[in-house]
């Protein structure tokens, strides 16, 4: 049974290195949508506000988007995107905050100290995400195990514990590429499926 994955960063990861008296600090995380990748970027633009350069770049499955942020044009965003597309992750932002020195770098010192400072970051602990969609169900107890088994037979995860109350609600994760297969006369109540992502 083949699913549709991706690996990510598990935490935030932060590195910086220091050329020629100009210093780039490259901060790096996992982010779910592209709204997402925009509040971690503003989130760092202001946490750095005093800076000379707030470079960035994400990767949202096919959705990439770079900002030079003023330095020169392909100099900076770009580079960092490249360095995130390298590491083979998906849904990553980066930002490298650049502090000038005083000594310009020109181009190709400028691509080699933004890709540098990201490949850095890039280095943190990583984590694998299953793609799919979250539904949350509700049977009652005769049907309870018919619907377990066939659920799991299809490829189902919980992505929470089932409850029992007066009737027994499923909190059930189906992977992108399974068929989503709800027997109706089983149950008594069925939410609309939402997209989501499931650590694994």
């Amino acid at each position: 049974m083949k699913f549709d994955t991706f690996t990510s960063l598990k935490e935030i990861s932060r590195a910086s290195i220091k050329i020629k008296h100009s210093i780039f600090i490259a901060t790096a995380s996992f982010v779910e949508s592209e709204d997402a990748a925009k509040a971690f970027i503003s989130k760092i633009s202001f946490e750095f506000k005093d800076a000379t350069h707030n470079c960035w770049a994400y990767k949202i499955g096919e959705t990439e988007y770079s900002s030079d942020a003023g330095e020169p044009s392909g100099s900076a965003g770009k580079p960092i995107l490249f360095s995130i597309k390298s590491s083979g992750m998906d849904r990553v932002a980066v930002v490298v905050t650049r502090y000038f020195g005083g000594t310009k770098l020109g181009i190709r010192g400028l691509i080699e100290a933004y890709s540098g400072a990201a490949n850095m970051a890039l280095k943190g602990k990583q984590e694998k995400f299953l793609i799919g969609k979250k539904i949350k169900v509700e049977t009652d107890y005769h049907n309870f195990d018919k619907l377990a088994y066939r659920f799991r037979k299809a490829g189902y995860f919980y992505y929470s514990p089932p409850e029992f109350t007066e009737k027994v609600t499923l909190h059930l994760f189906v992977p992108l590429n399974e068929k989503l297969d709800f027997p109706n006369d089983f149950l008594q109540k069925a939410e609309i499926p939402q997209s989501a992502l499931l650590k694994i």
